[in-house]
């Protein structure tokens, strides 16, 4: 006698959807690992650029900081030359102000 046709029709439909099934979840395990992947790279790209801006940001430091010291340098140097020159012209004027200024820093030391 054989299968009733509504017994063939719920059959070929139940492969159908069991086929359609796996093939979606293949798709969906295939799209997974690529969003993975890509994640990856993604991941390593960012790495790569903010290496790349660190190494930027700090030889722009670097180079800042360089003048930085040299411009205190200039500082210092120029600070010494003009008390060595007033200590050699004006000995009692330059002991009388570093007097005075040291009496206020020891006030202030006190607060």
């Amino acid at each position: 006698m054989g299968i009733p046709m509504a017994d063939a029709t719920t059959t070929k439909f139940t492969k159908n959807a069991s086929a359609t099934v796996e093939s979606l979840q293949e798709d969906l395990t295939a799209m997974r690992d690529d969003v993975g992947k890509l994640s990856e790279q993604v991941v390593d790209l960012l790495t790569a650029k903010g290496k790349s801006a660190y190494k930027r940001a700090k030889k722009g430091f670097d180079a800042q900081t360089g003048e930085a010291v040299d411009a205190m340098r200039e500082v210092r140097d120029t600070f010494a030359d003009a008390v060595e020159e007033s200590v050699q012209e004006r000995p009692f004027t330059t002991l009388a102000m570093a007097l005075g200024i040291g009496f206020v820093f020891g006030a202030m030391w006190r607060r």
